[in-house]
């Protein structure tokens, strides 16, 4: 791949445009540290005594080290280790041993704060222009459609990091292919049929689509196996949903529990890092399971949608390589409206997102909405 390319996704995507960079819950605590590589740029989130997340890019202002090398938990401050200049949770700089700062300079030499640090569905989000615009702007219809899931009080059920050897794109693209269910993932597919894939799309930067209804297939994501997010309707609580939020973050919102897949490009061009992250609703566990039940019934859960992902990285990673050989050879791929859509509509937040400009919604298919007519109508009963 093009470096200059690569470069200009780091800095007109990823520079400019709101991205996921973790969970509420892995920062909400005073004294957590997470560390979040994007694109060859290093991002430090804290939560300081106030319970307040903030970011900074992980550079120390001394010498230019990096600060901070991984997730931590009642850190007290933040120690460089190239000459152990320290900092507390809301950046100032606080010690420079043994020398002498005086006080002013102390005041101007903080960790540099990233501007835009907001949180959506129980996500940060983070921007790096100087004035981003709030998020809720750019994601459109999308609040309204998770209004009644309390996402922001998930609690997390298990984390699992993945470095897989294809761009970060084509992970996306991979998550809104629905059309791939059957060849590639056997047990999702008695439970998530493919022809029972509907669009749940609107305006805004995300990609949505929903499996409705849901097949109860004896798997351990059964409408059986927990309880329900609470304020759901009776429509969402038979059905699953999708979206992809530009550029970085899948979720699949179950009745009962989420799993997301945020990813970060590195510095190797077509190398991305993952973690998967499953969530279980607030009240999720029944009251007729004690508590080795109900964590057996979520580890099962996890592995449930880990053995999906894993399928999707050996796709993926084959992708990537036939992909290769499709440009050695001036060979392009041919799109099906009924099932690439999605692609269609990410590819196109992509191309005007290196351009600094949102998805044009005029070049858009129109497509059915059956399913929101139905949440629509039980909305006013």
């Amino acid at each position: 791949m093009d470096p200059a390319y690569v470069a200009a996704e780091r800095d007109r995507i990823f520079g400019t445009n709101w991205f996921a960079a973790c969970h509420v819950a892995e920062v909400s605590s005073p004294g957590d540290v997470k560390v979040v590589d994007v694109g060859g740029t290093s991002i430090i989130l804290t939560c300081d005594k106030d319970r307040k997340v903030r970011a900074f890019y992980n550079v120390c202002r001394h010498r230019g080290a990096r600060v901070a090398q991984g997730a931590a938990k009642s850190c007290k401050q933040l120690v460089c280790p190239y000459h152990w200049w320290a900092y507390r949770l809301d950046g100032s700089l606080k010690s420079t041993p043994p020398a002498a700062m005086p006080k002013q300079r102390k005041s101007e030499l903080g960790l540099r704060a990233i501007p835009g640090v907001e949180t959506f569905a129980g996500m940060v989000f983070l921007n790096q222009s100087l004035n981003p615009p709030p998020l809720l702007d750019t994601l459109g219809d999308l609040p309204k459609k998770l209004a009644r899931y309390d996402l922001a009080d998930m609690t997390i059920s298990g984390i699992k990091p993945y470095e897989i050897r294809g761009d970060w794109k084509l992970i996306a693209e991979n998550f809104v292919d629905f059309y791939h269910i059957n060849a590639v993932h056997p047990e999702l597919a008695k439970f998530s049929r493919v022809d029972d894939h509907l669009p749940y799309q609107g305006s805004g930067q995300y990609v949505g689509f929903v499996t409705a209804p849901l097949t109860d297939s004896g798997g351990p994501g059964d409408s059986d196996k927990f309880n329900h997010f609470q304020r759901i309707s009776r429509t969402e609580a038979g059905a699953a949903l999708f979206f992809q939020i530009f550029p970085n973050v899948s979720v699949t919102i179950y009745p009962h529990s989420v799993y997301t897949l945020m990813t970060f490009p590195t510095h190797t061009a077509g190398v991305t890092q993952e973690q998967l992250t499953l969530l279980m609703a607030p009240g999720a566990r029944k009251s007729s399971d004690s508590n080795d039940e109900y964590e057996e019934k979520n580890r099962q859960l996890l592995r449930f949608v880990s053995n999906i992902n894993d399928e999707d990285v050996t796709a993926i990673e084959n992708l990537q390589v036939g992909l290769h050989n499709a440009v050695r050879q001036g060979m392009s791929g041919e799109f099906l409206p009924h099932y690439d859509w999605p692609i269609h509509r990410f590819q196109n937040m992509v191309l005007n997102g290196l351009h600094g400009q949102p998805l044009n919604e005029e070049y858009m298919p129109t497509l059915d909405n059956n399913f929101e007519l139905s949440v629509m109508a039980e909305e006013e009963r």
